[in-house]
Order: C-alpha cells, then sequence, then structure tokens
C-alpha cells in the first residue's frame, strides 16, 4: 500500500480537483485495477468544483458590507445579512451546494472496477477512497491549532452577524449597538476564509491516498480470493475536496442501480493513525447520522480482528460517504486520523508519505478484509 502511495505522489505529485494531475493518477489507478477487475471503467463527470471555497470570498465581502450597511440602513442589513447566514449554512456548512448555479462546471474523474462473485450476485459492497487533494490550508500550516480555531471562528461570526444584523429590524435598545464594535473588532478573522488556501496543492499522501491504496488492496486480494455472494466495488472517487463531488456524483447518477443491487458503502479516509483509527457515528457538518447497526457490524470487524477502534461524531469537514447518504445509499466511513484536535498533517504540507504509520495501514487491513468476509458470509 506504501508502494502505490508513493507510486502516485512520484508520478503526479499533488491531484488538485479538476487538474490534470488527478485525471492521470485516475486513469493510471484504472489501469492498476483492470489487472484485478473484471470491469473497470473511468466516468468524467461535469461539476462547479471550485463553488465551495470560491464561494467564500463571497460570504466574507458580504460580512463587510452589513457592518457597513449597519450604520446606514439596519432594514437593508438585516435582510441581506440574514440571507448570508441561510447561505452561507446551506451552501457552505452543510455541503448542499446551493449556489452551484453561480460557478462554471468542470470535469472530475471517478474510476469504478468490479468483481463478481463466484456464485448468485446477492448485493454490492463499495470499498472507496478519494484521489484528489487540496491546495494548502497555510492558516493551519502556519498556526496550527489555533489556526483551526480561527477558522471555525470566522464560520461563526458569519452566522452571527446575519442573525445579529436581522434583530437590529425589531430591537432599539441601547445596548444593542455594543454589538456591532465586537463584530467589527473581530472582522480580521474573515481573512483565514477570504485566503484560506496558498499556491502549492499538498501531497495527499493520508489524505486520501490512504483511502484508494487499501481499495485497491482489496482488490487484489479478493480478485484472488473470490467472494461467494457479494459483488466487491471498488471505487477511487475525484474531486472530494471541492465538496464531495465525485461521491455525489456517483450515488445521485446510480441511485437506482445501487439501490437494486442493495449496495454499502465502506468509505475510507485518512488512514494515517493506529491510536486514531475511528468510526464515525455522525458527520456534524452534513448533518448524517449513520445506522447504529452499521456502526455495530464495523466495530464488530474491529473486535474480531483484535484492532482498537474509537466510535466518535465526525465534526469537521466531510466525507464521501456522507454524500451516499444523502442521496439514500447506505454507508460508512473509517478514519484514521485525530478528529478531536487538528492533526498537524491535515491539509497542509505535512501530509507526505514519511507521517503515515504503516501499523495503521496494516490494523486496517486486517480489519476490512474481517469485514468484506463476514459481509459475504452473512
Amino acid at each position: 500500500m506504501l508502494t502505490f502511495i508513493d507510486d502516485i505522489i512520484s508520478r503526479f505529485g499533488g491531484r488538485y480537483f479538476g487538474s490534470d494531475e488527478e485525471k492521470q493518477a485516475q486513469y493510471y489507478t484504472a489501469d492498476i485495477l483492470r489487472s484485478y477487475c473484471s470491469k473497470v471503467d473511468v466516468e468524467e463527470f461535469l461539476s462547479p468544483l471550485e463553488s465551495h471555497f470560491q464561494s467564500l470570498k463571497g460570504f466574507c465581502t458580504i460580512y463587510v458590507l452589513v457592518l457597513v450597511l449597519l450604520k446606514f440602513n439596519v432594514m437593508v442589513a438585516g435582510i441581506v445579512g440574514i440571507v448570508n447566514t441561510v447561505f452561507f449554512i446551506g451552501h457552505f456548512v452543510t455541503y448542499r451546494h446551493w449556489l452551484d448555479f453561480l460557478f462554471p462546471n468542470k470535469p472530475s474523474w471517478n474510476v469504478i472496477g468490479d468483481i463478481e462473485p463466484t456464485g448468485e450476485v446477492r448485493d454490492t459492497l463499495i470499498v472507496a477512497g478519494h484521489i484528489d487533494s487540496v491546495k494548502e490550508f497555510k492558516w493551519w500550516y502556519r498556526f496550527k491549532q489555533n489556526g483551526a480555531v480561527l477558522t471555525i471562528m470566522a464560520g461563526f461570526l458569519i452566522s452571527l452577524l446575519g442573525i445579529y444584523s436581522f434583530l437590529g429590524i425589531f430591537i432599539h435598545a441601547d445596548w444593542y449597538g455594543y454589538g456591532w464594535w465586537l463584530f467589527a473588532v473581530l472582522t480580521p478573522v474573515q481573512l483565514v476564509f477570504f485566503d484560506m488556501h496558498g499556491t502549492n496543492v499538498v501531497h495527499g499522501a493520508s489524505d486520501n491516498l490512504t483511502g484508494v491504496a487499501m481499495a485497491v488492496e482489496m482488490a487484489k486480494i479478493f480478485s484472488a480470493e473470490k467472494l461467494k455472494h457479494t459483488r466487491l466495488r471498488i471505487i477511487s472517487f475525484g474531486a472530494e475536496e471541492a465538496c464531495l463531488r465525485g461521491s455525489w456524483a456517483y450515488s445521485r447518477d446510480h441511485k437506482e442501480q445501487l439501490l437494486r443491487e442493495k449496495a454499502f458503502l465502506f468509505n475510507l479516509d485518512t488512514i494515517k493513525d493506529t491510536e486514531h483509527l475511528t468510526i464515525g457515528t455522525s458527520e456534524t457538518n452534513t448533518l448524517v447520522f449513520y445506522k447504529k447497526e452499521h456502526v455495530k457490524m464495523v466495530e464488530d470487524a474491529f473486535i474480531a480482528a483484535e484492532v482498537p477502534v474509537k466510535k466518535l461524531p465526525l465534526m469537521v469537514g466531510a466525507s464521501d460517504a456522507s454524500a451516499f447518504h444523502i442521496n439514500g445509499i447506505p454507508a460508512i466511513c473509517v478514519i484514521g486520523m485525530d478528529s478531536e484536535k487538528l492533526d498537524p498533517s491535515y491539509h497542509t504540507r505535512l501530509d507526505v508519505i514519511e507521517n503515515i504509520n504503516p501499523q495503521a495501514l496494516e490494523s486496517m487491513k486486517k480489519v476490512l478484509i474481517q469485514f468484506i468476509r463476514t459481509w459475504d458470509n452473512k
């Protein structure tokens, strides 16, 4: 698995979503999967890939506009502010793509490989990761945990200013004006949103070549050890860092097929540290709550493989499993990174192969093999 990760990075470097590097890495992965799968497809899809992060510049600009308007026309400020807050939460925070129509479509690519069972197909088990990486979150690299705190603060300020300005239409007390100064003094925090990214695309060794490497490893193992009644589908999603675009496109466009196949997604993301292997019970940003029986199935596989695991809500960001869940396809996500505070390598130049614990990959491999075998025999 580390060989695969090193190979992808050596050949293609960082793989920004929609870039030629992402495309070539996907086609290369497809060629590898053809050694193991009976059918491999590369599906191009079009999506407004820059919509998620570029919208932040607009939200920050309107934040400043609302502060100015509050000094001249509270009614207009209140309406503009609350609209900004609603669209910020709906589009950016919860990944619901409300403002996509404002941005041009660009291509990205999913790779899908199937391994058919020896007997009658009963269901389809999908093992997946995403191959793209992101431009560096420069404030996270410079300020580490404090950078993450500033990012969260910037989001809360946009949300709260909209509510504050809207309430100003109805509240005329003297104390109300003091709140304006608080928002004004904290305005520089918006810089971490407005100018979030550096110019360099990170290697994305752990996030998320580890997930793709794990999926490819399952193709290698179960092409030799065929399952009895489960179709094993391997997917390398594109443009996950652009707000789950690859998984969203695939689960939306193939929804009826996936439901007929009784498909289930086991998504892997950032399998970096053994001590932080975690089953996501929910994903806060996307308002997704995974089924308890699915969490239990994965937990049982960890127990059977004698690998320690945590069960926690995933508090920041989102995974491809969210897109499947939102589109009505059963899914679960396992990560291997600290989900309770910022890992210094997350979305920074430190996401290199040297910072992956090989034992985390081996432990996760044991668990995944256990899960797949149990799934097929259930």
